[in-house]
């Protein structure tokens, strides 16, 4: 086929387009080659589907802004989760801390308590042998003391290591902290502790009136001895003041003239009010007897001549007596020993 004749009828083929007004006028008429028709729907193309792409594009970025507000908000969601899983935690640890604290200090007070017991068992026995107090007489508190002690027995079960046996004799506090995850379990422990507390409180108490009683006791024996030791110094210097008086058979005054059993009856009716036997023999028969060893400043030391006892002085320490001699020498101070001893005697009584 011919080109140009190709391109004549096909190519360059005219269209007519004829625009009819709304008119009484010619119409309007003019031609537009084919490839201006095939520009023109081209172009139509080329702007509708750049539309279209735009369109979806717009579409696709309201849903990709709407995901991202979504995604967003979950964010933020789970930003504050996080913020307050964080301040219950925070919470958890410092109870978990809390417990931790108080745990040591319950099981700061059991060992305390623990000490206690073991001063108030002392106390006790100290109490019983001060007072001289029976098993009966201390019943009703032993019986409480053993009610306590059963009561701190269920609580020893509940701080007994794992075996089930304590450890070195004592209690053991380690599986308590077992215990931290049973707040229960916790709070029965603490009241346990604080109901035994005011239990030792009340028996330290009773057992501060015993220990009043005790040193009242002592006080007064202190005073008591002090009175006696007072009296025997009182014994003793009294006889040596009299020493150089005059020795007169059968007399009882050392101003006038004495024995040495009257003697001994002036001194002790006067210095201690005690009255004496008027012999010597009788004088041995009162008071108690003690050893060498034992004789101490005021007691009475008798001699013999023969079978029985015929002589008697007043011993007035480091191994020294007073006595009425005899008619030449009168009161005087003598060695204990100027000849053997057959017996001392406490007349004083303590």
């Amino acid at each position: 086929m011919n080109w140009k004749k190709f391109k004549k009828e096909l190519v360059s083929l005219n269209y007519t387009v004829m625009l009819l007004p709304h008119s009484e006028r010619k119409p309007i008429h003019f031609k537009i080659p084919v490839w201006v028709l095939g520009l023109i729907f081209l172009l139509l193309l080329i702007f509708t589907g750049t539309c279209l792409f735009f369109a979806g594009s717009r579409y696709q970025l309201a849903e990709v802004q709407r995901q991202k507000e979504e995604l967003e908000q979950e964010w933020m969601q789970l930003t504050l989760e996080k913020q307050a899983a964080d301040e219950e935690n925070e919470e958890l640890r410092a109870a978990q801390e809390a417990q931790a604290e108080e745990l040591k200090l319950l099981e700061q007070e059991a060992r305390d308590m623990i000490q206690e017991l073991e001063n108030l068992v002392q106390r006790e026995s100290e109490i019983r042998n001060e007072l001289g107090l029976t098993q009966e007489a201390l019943e009703p508190n032993e019986e409480a003391a053993e009610s306590n002690e059963e009561s701190f027995d269920l609580n020893e079960e509940a701080f007994q290591s794992e075996d089930g046996a304590s450890q070195s004799g004592e209690i053991s506090f380690e599986p308590l902290s077992l215990l931290m995850d049973d707040m229960t379990s916790f709070q029965l422990i603490q009241k346990e502790l604080s109901r035994l507390q005011n239990n030792l409180v009340e028996t330290t108490s009773e057992y501060d009136a015993y220990w009043n009683v005790i040193m009242a006791k002592k006080a007064a024996e202190a005073e008591e001895r002090a009175r006696k030791e007072a009296l025997r110094t009182s014994v003793a210097d009294t006889a040596l003041s009299y020493i150089g008086s005059p020795y007169v058979y059968g007399g009882s005054n050392p101003n006038t003239g004495t024995d040495c059993s009257g003697f001994t009856l002036y001194i002790f009716e006067q210095t201690a009010g005690i009255s004496l036997n008027r012999t010597a023999a009788s004088q041995s028969t009162q008071g108690h007897p003690v050893s060498p060893e034992a004789i101490r400043p005021g007691d009475l030391v008798f001699y013999s001549s023969g079978g029985s006892i015929d002589h008697v002085a007043i011993y007035i320490g480091d191994g020294q007596i007073v006595h009425a001699a005899n008619g030449r020498k009168g009161v005087i101070q003598s060695d204990m020993y100027y000849q053997p001893p057959v017996k001392f005697v406490n007349i004083l009584g303590d």
